[in-house]
């Protein structure tokens, strides 16, 4: 049976990526570990996929629901020893101010105890203030221990220790040393994506060292025991329902952002997922029947991509021949005429839409949405309700063809709604990421309404 844990913060930087890795990479040694994110984060992801080996699986209930959860959860859990999930934001940080979808949500959801981790520089007794109102706060979540962050030393930590169990009765499972070496670079989306870490390697193996030395890996076990429950997950459809078809995939350090459940949902419909660099290769395969380029950091590799001039030839080209192509954000981005950075110095891109991107210093449309399907596309019918999130530093000028979809936020008094989605040919490119978990009728309808047809096989 599998056992499993959530790693929650007390507020977001207080460490619990940091200890969430060092606690997945040093566990690994021993144990196969599962890694889930709760949230819609594709970086924290991938770190802990290179900290312990295996894929991560988001588990955000706004991108998947509820029954999505649990069915993910159950699916992937049991395949390993223990499941370590990290948490978002503050442990009771939600979708609004109810706290639903936040950390403290999805352990109640899935009945796993949480370990709390915070920074505890510069305090005594208010530690034991601080866990006791997160212990109060809902005693409907299993709190089951504490870990310190950024500890002045050993002594303060013993301070701290006899503080927080004699005053709150949680066990204090151990401690981070005040020590900057062990904090991964950030910039404007988050985490500096692990694929551009040259040094993470080393980075994980000093971070796993620091966790052996002064937290209990044992007490974390057999904390991860308490969850008896198992929950079972069937698989959407089996793959012999549909045609085989390769589906070509932009992955490079430009384009990593991918929700893993939903490229299984692809496969187990059919498709063979093909990695593609559009920085390094020199065109598509010839053989593939679709493409597919997610979200990323192409303004950060805007020269190289741009100086790529016969991948761009070659994108371009497989659209106009009507290559079905679906592009989330920085595809969306690299799709546009050209691509313009803070400096203000523009970089060709494909051109198949008459726009340009360009960066901004702040965020636009940071949040979770619901899109409206206006007109048939590559994805869907109209009619349909997608839900997803957009989260970028960018905008597009231009002209552009009608949009696909009406977009708006979940959450929130306004009405305000804006277009996004836009088609040319078999192609359709939008801002708004999504997860082919939660819509296996869209990997369904992209492979038997675009790609089935040019009577291609694996």
């Amino acid at each position: 049976m599998a056992c499993g844990i959530v790693i929650a913060g007390t507020n977001s930087g207080a460490g619990k990526t940091t200890i969430s890795l060092g606690i997945m990479k040093a566990l690994s040694e021993t144990y196969k570990v599962i890694p889930f994110k709760i949230g819609p984060d594709y970086i924290d992801a991938a770190y802990h996929r290179w900290a312990c080996g295996n894929f991560s699986y988001n588990l955000d209930v706004h991108m998947i629901g509820e029954d999505g959860i649990k069915r993910l959860y159950g699916q992937k859990a049991p395949l390993g020893d223990v499941a370590v999930a990290e948490g978002v934001m503050g442990m009771y940080d939600g979708m609004d101010d109810s706290s639903y979808g936040s950390t403290a949500y999805i352990s109640k959801l899935l009945n796993l105890p949480v370990i709390l981790v915070f920074d505890a520089s510069s305090m005594a007794a208010s530690a034991s203030a601080m866990v006791m109102g997160y212990r109060d706060y809902d005693r409907d979540v299993k709190l089951a221990g504490a870990i310190l962050n950024r500890v002045g030393s050993h002594k303060h930590y013993e301070l701290l220790k006899r503080c927080i169990e004699r005053d709150a009765g949680i066990p204090v499972l151990g401690y981070l040393p005040n020590d900057p070496s062990v904090m991964i670079p950030e910039r404007h989306l988050g985490l500096v994506p692990a694929l551009e870490n040259s040094g993470l390697d080393e980075h994980l193996s000093c971070l796993s060292q620091r966790i052996k030395d002064y937290v209990d890996l044992n007490a974390i076990i057999d904390i991860a025991d308490m969850n008896s429950d198992k929950q079972e997950g069937d698989r959407h459809v089996r793959a012999t329902d549909y045609p085989l078809v390769k589906i070509g995939i932009a992955w490079d350090e430009a384009f990593n952002f991918y929700y893993k459940a939903g490229l299984e949902t692809f496969e187990e419909m059919g498709a063979r997922m093909v990695p593609v660099s559009l920085l390094r290769d020199k065109a598509l395969p010839g053989d593939i029947d679709g493409l597919y380029i997610g979200g990323g950091f192409p303004e950060i590799f805007a020269a190289q991509l741009s100086q790529n001039t016969s991948m761009l030839r070659s994108v371009r080209d497989a659209i106009e021949d009507g290559l079905a192509v679906y592009a989330e954000c920085g595809g969306f981005m690299y799709l546009c005429r050209s691509l313009t950075d803070l400096s203000g110095q523009q970089f060709p891109m494909v051109g198949i839409y008459d726009a340009e991107a360009v960066m901004t210093k702040g965020l636009k449309h940071f949040g979770y949405v619901k899109a409206e399907v206006l007109t048939d596309n590559i994805l869907s019918e109209a009619g349909n309700v997608l839900e997803g999130h957009e989260f970028h530093h960018s905008e597009i000028k231009g002209i552009l063809p009608n949009a696909c979809y009406s977009v708006k936020k979940t959450k929130g008094d306004s009405d305000e709604s804006w277009p996004c989605g836009y088609a040319y040919k078999n192609c359709l490119a939008t801002y708004v990421h999504i997860d082919f978990f939660a819509h296996p009728e869209l990997a369904r309808y992209f492979i038997t309404q675009n790609l089935g047809s040019r009577g291609k096989s694996v």
